[in-house]
């Protein structure tokens, strides 16, 4: 992991836990592209709710995180694309919108193989369209089909690409001692993970679980 073009989910997911400092921590580069910078920092900086957050997260670009210009024109065929495959009764449903698609773009301009993204539609839409269809079906209440032609001319674009989530880099880095707070592994990654969870990070409880014992599968003492 050399390089990583990072979405707003997961920037924000650390950033509201106080982890986006882990980040310096890896030998890689983390980057950002315009329209998730402007939805980490720039829109949110006027805000009453999420302005100190926005000012916590414009102190990490330069540092932990770097802004790197994307490709529009490969930016917007990927939301167009994206957003035809699901459909239902011939309307087309949302499936992502620009941060995501830019981050995307970032990472195939620039030739980066690793996303770091917690939102749900984008890591599935990368990593099996076919389950994307039952959640969307789920939630929607409607019956999805699948846009094959625009499924195929969206596979070739994404392929090579893997998701992290920011789950992910916080297990890695309790494991390595970098987030070496007095506690029992097995807890940290319990209760890291968890907040994660309820942060926006896409991850299950049983995920949760399995990463927790997978770190920690016999201690139960102090550390």
């Amino acid at each position: 992991m050399k390089a990583v073009s990072c979405d707003s989910s997961s920037i924000i997911a650390l950033s509201t836990n106080c982890l986006l400092w882990l980040l310096e921590k890896f030998e890689a580069d983390f980057f950002v592209a315009p329209y998730v910078m402007k939805e980490v920092v720039d829109n949110p900086l006027n805000t009453k709710r999420y302005g100190f957050e926005a000012m916590r997260n414009g102190l990490a670009i330069g540092k932990s995180l770097k802004v790197e210009k994307s490709d529009t024109e490969l930016r917007d065929k990927i939301i167009k694309l994206s957003n035809m495959i699901y459909m239902h009764k011939g309307r087309a449903i949302e499936i992502i919108q620009n941060g995501e698609a830019d981050a995307i773009s970032l990472a195939i301009n620039k030739g980066i193989s690793t996303l770091l993204v917690d939102e749900k539609n984008t890591r599935l839409l990368i990593e099996d369209k076919e389950i994307l269809r039952r959640v969307v079906e789920k939630r929607t209440h409607k019956q999805i089909e699948i846009n094959e032609d625009a499924a195929s001319e969206l596979e070739k674009i994404l392929d090579g690409l893997k998701i992290i989530r920011s789950s992910e880099v916080v297990a890695v880095a309790i494991k390595r001692g970098m987030l070496n707070w007095p506690y029992s592994k097995k807890d940290l990654t319990k209760n890291a993970l968890t907040s994660l969870k309820y942060s926006g990070c896409a991850i299950s409880s049983a995920e949760i679980l399995e990463i927790t014992n997978t770190i920690a599968p016999t201690s139960h003492s102090m550390e």
